[in-house]
């Protein structure tokens, strides 16, 4: 089944963001970012809670270039409802092309050196670890994208974060779906995006046509 109160993308520009406090002074259990659009504010909750885990969450961070996103940066600012298709603009983990690597790329808790070519691996580590890295692509930012699932109350956007693989039986399981990932693209004032990527070391990293794990 699909996210219940669908999924899109939000087009805005950075208004600031601030973290909750978590278990200790290294997690935090969200990070919100407000994204100003001509509708007012909107608060899109980040979760980048790692469980206490030392690789319960997982993260990268993809760098676009000056990739158009399938047109998505030209959409006026706004909340967009996108269709779970490849061909609307919706993304996909695991299926779409351009957040593949092109490269070997092993998962790390050490950050990517630079100039590593077109290996972006995932990450774990502790949520300061992952916010540190959202925060490069927050900030600097002309432009924000923020894909979802619109809060069903008020201005905001959440489960920005793989929407798949939940095992089944979960309480997750239900929200299955494929081509409805969350995430965070910035795009900078040279028209190159970076997408910020996160899942949970619960969800599985292949699934069949309904988003389910295999």
């Amino acid at each position: 089944m699909p996210l219940i109160d669908g999924y899109g993308v939000l087009v805005g520009t950075l208004e600031g963001y601030e973290c909750d406090d978590g278990h200790d002074e290294n997690e935090y259990y969200h990070c919100n970012i407000q994204v100003r659009s001509p509708m007012g504010v909107y608060r899109c909750a980040i979760d980048l809670d790692s469980k206490k885990q030392k690789d319960g969450l997982h993260w990268r961070v993809v760098d676009l270039g000056e990739s158009l996103m399938r047109g998505l940066i030209l959409l006026d600012s706004g909340w967009h409802f996108l269709d779970s298709t490849p061909e609307s603009g919706a993304l996909d983990y695991l299926r779409s092309p351009e957040l593949q690597p092109t490269g070997a790329c092993v998962e790390t808790s050490e950050k990517p050196r630079e100039g590593g070519g077109q290996c972006f691996p995932w990450r774990y580590g502790t949520s300061m670890d992952a916010f540190s890295d959202l925060a490069g692509v927050l900030d600097g930012s002309a432009r924000l994208l923020v894909f979802g699932e619109p809060f069903r109350f008020g201005r905001g956007v959440h489960n920005v974060h793989q929407n798949q693989g939940d095992p089944r039986g979960s309480r997750w399981s239900r929200e299955n779906g494929i081509w409805q990932d969350g995430a965070v693209a910035g795009i900078g004032e040279d028209g190159k995006a970076k997408v910020f990527l996160n899942r949970f070391k619960t969800q599985a990293t292949h699934t069949d046509d309904r988003g389910r794990p295999l």
